[in-house]
């Protein structure tokens, strides 16, 4: 015997055991070929009738691709298929299956589609500490205190912390400064406003070397040199 229709294939993938004959159910049951198409069918049925997808209407432009697939301007219902009629139109029921497998198909582009525009939150990474110091009075600042903490950001970029208690500057401001050890040089950061400022350290600059943390009061006189009036300084070290 011949395979099994494959009309009848999709019908009793649909479902319609009785649309074959006991011929043909024998013959289903010896055939794996048939067999394959029939589940094949089937799991095409399942995917068209599922309910609890959450789907979402995709936009026009997916519809658009869609009515091309298939090769007309509006998605029409499927017709009801006479049982016998199947012999002379087998083409109906093909049509409407492949219907169904098409509006799933959309739907599915339209979810993937609006979960892209979805933008993913960025991660945050917070600055990791790699340097600190503890900032000691200077003789004429008795009551002044201290500290410094350099941080250093995902992309390598650093930044140092300064907080600064005790007694306010005079006439005067406050201006934070790195410093080499051995005195030889000095980098100003900023002007330090309040008690506590952040200020980005110079790229390049080697923190081995410029490691003293200084803040100086400094008078508005235009001279953009360190004053020599230190009120705390403290050593970096490695956090």
């Amino acid at each position: 015997m011949q395979h099994v229709d494959p009309e009848v294939l999709a019908l009793l993938a649909l479902g319609e055991h009785g649309a074959a004959s006991d011929d043909e159910h024998s013959h289903l049951a010896a055939c794996a070929v048939c067999r394959a198409e029939e589940a094949s069918l089937a799991q095409v049925v399942e995917v068209a009738r599922a309910d609890d997808r959450g789907l979402v209407a995709p936009p026009p432009e997916v519809w658009e691709r869609v009515r091309a697939e298939v090769g007309r301007a509006e998605p029409e219902p499927a017709p009801v298929v006479d049982l016998a009629s199947r012999r002379r139109r087998p083409s109906v029921l093909w049509g409407a299956v492949a219907a169904s497998v098409a509006l799933v198909a959309g739907a599915g582009v339209g979810v993937l589609w609006e979960r892209s525009q979805v933008p993913e939150p960025p991660t945050e990474i917070a600055p990791v500490a790699v340097a600190e110091a503890e900032l000691e009075p200077l003789p004429d600042w008795p009551t002044s205190a201290g500290r410094a903490v350099v941080t250093e950001s995902t992309g390598g970029e650093l930044e140092i912390v300064v907080d600064v208690g005790g007694a306010e500057a005079g006439d005067g401001y406050r201006e934070v400064w790195l410093i080499a050890d051995d005195l030889s040089g000095m980098v100003s950061l900023g002007v330090l406003e309040g008690t506590s400022g952040t200020f980005p350290v110079p790229a390049g600059l080697d923190l081995a070397t410029y490691s003293l943390v200084d803040v100086s009061e400094e008078p508005f006189d235009g001279d953009p040199t360190h004053s020599g009036d230190s009120i705390v300084r403290g050593g970096l070290t490695e956090a």
